[in-house]
């Protein structure tokens, strides 16, 4: 009778243990400053269209979830090296080596922006892919992965690598650089918002204009270190980004986000 009590107890110790460890909350990691995607809020913490999603996704999940944001080259690192399981991303091939990814959340729209006065105006507003950037003295800030292997790929060395989108568009609008390459709508709402209208390079900034049509369309997804034990999870992910279509609820966030950017 004692033998069967123990085995019973050691059951249930392995049953609670392997709760506890199926109740681990999946730490996301991701950039501080990518408005309306993904950024820090009065309160320090994570909002934006990627925060509702995977909010969502993962309580659906019956997952917990631990979210953080911090500069963009900083979270990518903390995902590679392991302290962080995920984060929202362009699936670049470098990024293919160490993650596996979800079906894209959302669509990002690329767009080259630079200074009307520009005496190469003319020719950038002819530029219709990397190859066409050759002549170009491009700024871009640090962790930006897909750009980076584009100017890999294309043979483009002349590039300014600065820390934050503030510091490119700074570059810029200084007549310091020639292009950036930017998220439509975190460029808008830095030009915009914060630096057209007020400060000492306020006209500088309104010098600013951007190409259309948009230069790239990116999808953005979910990816996961392939040593996390939520890697196998993906599939199940996947089927409530699915379900999330379907009932209705990406299209509550996209009217949440009504008038700012398109989701997909």
């Amino acid at each position: 009778m004692k033998k069967i009590f123990l085995v019973i107890a050691i059951l249930i110790a392995v049953t609670t243990l392997a709760n506890a460890a199926n109740r681990r909350p999946f730490v996301w990691a991701d950039d501080e400053a990518y408005w309306p995607a993904i950024y820090r809020g009065k309160n320090g913490k994570p909002v934006g269209i990627f925060n509702d999603i995977l909010t969502e996704v993962f309580k659906r999940l019956d997952i917990p979830l631990k979210k953080e944001v911090y500069p963009w080259a900083r979270a990518q690192k903390m995902v590679k090296d392991g302290e962080a399981d995920g984060m929202v991303t362009v699936y670049t091939k470098e990024r293919q080596t160490f993650t596996v990814a979800t079906k894209p959340l959302w669509k990002i729209v690329e767009t080259i922006f630079f200074r009307r006065d520009n005496p190469k105006a003319c020719k950038i507003l002819k530029v219709n892919s990397f190859k066409d950037l050759r002549g170009f003295k491009l700024v871009d800030t640090i962790g930006s992965g897909w750009t980076k292997e584009q100017y890999k790929k294309y043979q483009i060395k002349h590039i300014v690598w600065v820390p934050s989108v503030e510091s490119a568009f700074n570059m810029l609008a200084k007549g310091r650089v020639d292009v950036f390459i930017m998220f439509r709508f975190n460029a808008y709402n830095f030009l915009l918002r914060k630096r057209a209208f007020k400060g000492p390079l306020a006209k500088s900034y309104r010098n600013i204009v951007a190409i259309f049509p948009a230069f790239a369309e990116l999808p953005f997804r979910l990816l996961i270190r392939k040593d996390s034990p939520f890697a196998k999870k993906v599939k199940d992910i996947n089927r409530v980004i699915e379900e999330m279509k379907r009932d209705g609820t990406y299209k509550r966030i996209r009217e949440k986000y009504a008038g700012v950017v398109p989701l997909y």
